[in-house]
């Protein structure tokens, strides 16, 4: 197999300069700005090729998500203009299926939308234009630069992104936070121990305090400190409104029991998982479990209202999911392979073993002191998995 050329570039870089950490070694093989997985021209189903998300499953994942629009709209006293701006957009389908039910449901906060498309891929940005213009949403949809975004009041949504962001890898030595570097050997990445930078290891030490956190002798975990400017960019960004973001994870508590001790870090290549994240570099997904406490946290420290952490099962249940399914049922030139698909699709949606499981922060800022969002009951994380 022909290795990605990002894999020669990491590998020069680490014989010239020494062992670097995983987390810059995680960010160039995703990002690089011509061969990092997320950057390449070729178009692949599903994620990258490589396992669904939720809204490639079936459109009632974005029409679900249309109400929390709506919601949002009307909580800011229904302006003439909002800003939904989606983090991780890609080509565009979830932004599809959110307008769509707008246009159905609520075509007066449709008119309002000023919908921005966010993504390091530029390839499917072009792509996701195009199909906007060509399905007569081109005016509400426009594309916008990661390192140009202004604030503005709305909605952010991010699905399926913080999970891809660069992780430091740790582990517990004689009580001590160590950190795994990535070194080179005979042309092969090698983990290579080594003492954290005093900040990352201040910043680690803190956070796993705060939440009264003991790792065992030989854990080894995931923190991704990249998380916390993106949260801080989000917060800088969002004048008034919600941010939403939905991924795999858990709260601190949950998430550094000692069963998931041995690392959450995993590659994803054509429908395959490994643990090994030095195959096929620039070639498969890297993704590790977000840790939710740190974002909520870091949205606290920015000024954001933390309005709930909770599962995608229970968010879009209350959102209303169920009621889209009805809909289709009461349609009468409704074809049955077409209902049973969209009630199978509705029940992984939910699913508490599968996408139900994945957690759903809700953060707020500058909202009126009595609104609740529907998706959100302010019970805890472990509260909702409690319940599964």
């Amino acid at each position: 197999m022909e290795h990605n050329p990002v894999r020669q570039i990491l590998l020069d870089r680490i014989v010239r300069d020494g062992p670097m950490s995983f987390a810059a070694f995680m960010d160039t093989a995703l990002y690089h700005p011509e061969h990092g997985y997320y950057r390449q021209p070729q178009r692949k189903p599903g994620r990258g090729g490589d396992f669904m998300t939720s809204p490639e499953l079936h459109p009632f994942f974005g029409n679900t998500l249309a109400r929390q629009v709506a919601e949002t709209w009307d909580a800011l006293g229904q302006p003439h203009h909002l800003v939904v701006r989606e983090h991780g957009a890609s080509s565009g389908g979830l932004a599809y299926d959110i307008l769509v039910a707008l246009r159905d449901k609520a075509p007066d906060v449709l008119e309002a939308i000023d919908y921005r498309l966010v993504d390091v891929n530029t390839h499917r940005m072009e792509e996701a234009l195009v199909a906007m213009a060509e399905v007569g949403f081109g005016r509400y949809v426009r594309q916008e630069d990661p390192q140009k975004i202004s604030p503005e009041a709305g909605l952010v949504l991010a699905n399926e992104v913080a999970d891809a962001l660069p992780v430091h890898r740790l582990v517990v030595r004689n009580g001590e936070i160590r950190e795994l570097m990535v070194g080179a050997e005979d042309g092969s990445f090698v983990d290579v121990e080594a003492q954290p930078d005093a900040d990352l290891l201040g910043t680690v030490s803190a956070h796993l305090a705060r939440h009264a956190v003991h790792l065992s002798e030989g854990a080894s975990f995931e923190f991704s400190a990249a998380a916390a400017g993106w949260v801080e960019s989000i917060a800088a960004n969002l004048t008034a409104g919600i941010a939403i973001i939905i991924d795999y994870g858990y709260d601190a508590t949950t998430l550094y029991r000692d069963h998931r001790l041995e690392g959450t870090l995993r590659g994803y290549w054509q429908h395959t998982a490994t643990d090994d994240p030095y195959l096929r570099v620039g070639d498969q997904d890297l993704t590790a479990h977000v840790n939710f406490s740190y974002l909520a946290d870091t949205a606290r420290d920015t000024g954001m209202t933390v309005l709930d952490l909770t599962t995608q099962g229970d968010y879009l249940t209350r959102l209303g999911l169920g009621d889209w399914l009805m809909d289709l049922q009461m349609q009468p030139d409704i074809a049955v392979d077409e209902y049973y698909h969209a009630q199978a699709a509705t029940m992984r949606l939910i699913d508490p073993a599968g996408l139900g499981r994945f957690g759903v922060l809700g953060l707020g800022k500058n909202l009126p002191d009595d609104f609740q969002p529907l998706g959100f009951t302010r019970r805890t994380f472990a509260d909702e998995l409690a319940d599964l």
